[in-house]
């Protein structure tokens, strides 16, 4: 094996650093993305909560109570377990409903769609997704739809 010239091992050990380089960028964008996640999971969960209205300040009041108890092991335990109770419930009273408009409709309602758990099927052209009946049905059908559960 012939000996390398300086010139070439150090073009080599530039090419390393550029991948080394890429690799800890790549790294930096993967944990930035996992962080955005779990923000909007945070989010998310305060909007299902229904306390995304409150002013900050007293959301960050409550937030910092909530991290002062959370050095109890037993009590976040205790509320893992109820707050899997509260998802299972949700869960339970969800069924899969279809729901269709005569005409296009608003962006608002659109919205509103998502909110409740609706997705849009553009193959079938139709509202679809797993809801709690009760108040998607107020909403289909005070825009002049048609719902049903599947």
């Amino acid at each position: 094996m012939p000996k390398l010239t300086l010139a070439e091992r150090l073009e080599r050990a530039a090419a390393r650093k550029a991948r080394a380089e890429q690799e800890a960028a790549r790294l930096k964008l993967m944990q930035r993305k996992e962080r955005t996640r779990h923000l909007i999971e945070v989010g998310g969960l305060a909007v299902k909560a229904g306390i995304d209205e409150l002013p900050p300040a007293a959301l960050y009041d409550r937030f910092l109570a909530i991290a002062a108890e959370a050095s109890d092991k037993k009590a976040v335990a205790s509320w893992e377990r109820a707050g899997s109770r509260h998802f299972q419930a949700e869960e339970d009273n969800r069924v899969v409903a279809v729901a269709k408009f005569p005409g296009k409709i608003e962006p608002e309602l659109t919205a509103s769609l998502r909110s409740v758990g609706f997705r849009w099927n553009r193959y079938l052209k139709q509202w679809e997704g797993k809801v709690e009946y009760g108040e998607a049905e107020k909403l289909v059908v005070g825009q002049g739809g048609k719902i049903r559960t599947i």
